[in-house]
């Protein structure tokens, strides 16, 4: 299938429009992973359960991907993320809905944890397309030499939303959950109507069908990455309201506060990273999946160790900004790895990849949690630790040229049309 060339102002105008997109989404999630855990409680649903619910929702999510994947290459990004995007939008406001069954009707506790699990499957389902698309979509519009800038783009909205989420769970301090989420659901309603209206496919080369096999041994190092660290993300996010509570002895209300105000740390520490550190290593991938690993490693182990939240939140900082380095090389890395005309198969490969890590992270966390507050950040740090032994064994003599795919931007046809929108174009060292 063929796709037009298009002017530079509408790449521009898809890219920005992608990366809100990416922003509303990351931000209900992020929300929704601060709070839940402590929701729960308050309604009666063991922390085993909530992190059932965020881990069988992620894997769902993860084996989706590569089918969107292949539907992404064949049938177009644009209407991948429409139906991701609108999905997102869904979820805040049906989780209201059964949040006021529950606390106010008195549907039974048992008969709100199945509906909360149906629904988080089936909208999982729907948006596990965003991620493969998203990237994709990237993939399609920049050079190679360019890649990681697009990618850093593509982490930089992903915390921009995560910072937004965390800060409206640190405002409202366990109270007013059903205006936040009727927020959340409208403002992804309205990033929907705008991606319906704003958005046009990226153009692609036409490729033989025999270009479209996907080798998986280059790509498992950063496979394994993205695994390790999405499962850190993950674990952290579900337990840190936990930790809180049982560890620190703060109420459930200072408890989720506080739990947003350090997710606003890492939040804002890993934007810095992207804006400030990534674009100047753009062309290293390499370089920055091993200054990453070691910064995050390192505040993995300050989280194991806090004797206070002060020092908590210096760890959660400096986890944001080595996760900020490590995750926009790591994607660098797979898209470049990977050949032409699969770039969306990768990224469905690497969306089952982080579905992985997002399902692992839960329910490890909520059920070390049940033998000490401190034992998910053990856990953490063993995958922070394996996170810096695969960037540094698969990095070794940098990500090499020779495993470069070129996308349609670096063709010489296409370079034209898309010199405006693109980073330069230097070569890659």
């Amino acid at each position: 299938m063929a796709f037009p060339s298009l002017s530079a102002p509408a790449l521009r105008r898809g890219v920005t429009l992608l990366m809100a997109g990416l922003v509303v989404q990351a931000m209900g999630h992020s929300f929704v992973l601060i709070v839940l855990p402590a929701l729960g409680r308050q309604m009666g649903i063991a922390d085993v359960r909530i992190g059932l619910i965020l881990s069988l929702s992620a894997l769902v999510l993860s084996l989706s991907a590569p089918l969107w994947g292949m539907i992404g290459d064949t049938w177009g990004r644009r209407r991948v993320i429409l139906i991701a995007l609108a999905a997102a939008a869904a979820f805040p406001a049906l989780l209201a809905l059964l949040l006021y069954g529950r606390l106010s009707l008195g549907v039974s506790a048992t008969a709100t944890f199945a509906m909360l699990l149906a629904l988080r499957l089936v909208l999982a389902a729907l948006g596990g397309g965003l991620m493969p698309a998203a990237q994709a979509y990237l993939a399609d519009v920049t050079s190679r030499e360019g890649r990681a800038r697009g990618m850093g783009g593509m982490g930089a909205a992903f915390g921009l939303g995560g910072l937004a989420g965390a800060g409206l769970a640190f405002a409202l301090g366990g109270r007013g959950w059903m205006p936040a989420l009727g927020l959340l659901s409208g403002v992804a309603a309205l990033v929907v109507i705008l991606v319906w209206r704003g958005l046009s496919e990226p153009p692609r080369a036409v490729l033989p069908q025999t270009s479209g096999a996907v080798r998986l041994r280059p790509l498992a190092p950063f496979l394994g990455i993205t695994i390790s660290g999405l499962a850190v993300y993950s674990l952290i996010g579900q337990v840190t309201v936990l930790r809180l509570q049982d560890g620190f002895g703060l109420s459930l209300e200072a408890s989720i506060g506080t739990a947003g105000g350090l997710m606003m740390l890492t939040m804002l520490a890993m934007i810095t990273a992207q804006g400030l550190i990534v674009p100047r290593l753009a062309r290293t991938p390499g370089t920055l999946l091993r200054v990453g690993s070691v910064v995050a490693l390192l505040a993995g182990l300050l989280a194991l160790a806090a004797p206070q939240v002060a020092v908590l939140g210096v760890a959660m900082a400096g986890l944001g900004a080595g996760l900020g380095l490590t995750l926009p090389g790591n994607l660098t890395a797979l898209s470049l790895r990977g050949g032409p005309g699969v770039q969306a198969r990768v990224a469905g490969i690497n969306a089952l990849a982080q579905g992985a890590g997002l399902a692992l992270g839960p329910l490890l966390g909520a059920g070390l949690h049940q033998i000490s507050p401190v034992a998910p950040y053990g856990a953490a740090t063993g995958f922070l630790l394996g996170v810096g032994v695969l960037a540094w064994g698969a990095t070794r003599g940098g990500c090499s040229p020779d495993a470069l795919a070129r996308s349609p931007a670096d063709r010489p046809q296409g370079r034209a049309a898309h010199t405006e929108a693109l980073p330069s174009k230097e070569t890659a060292s």
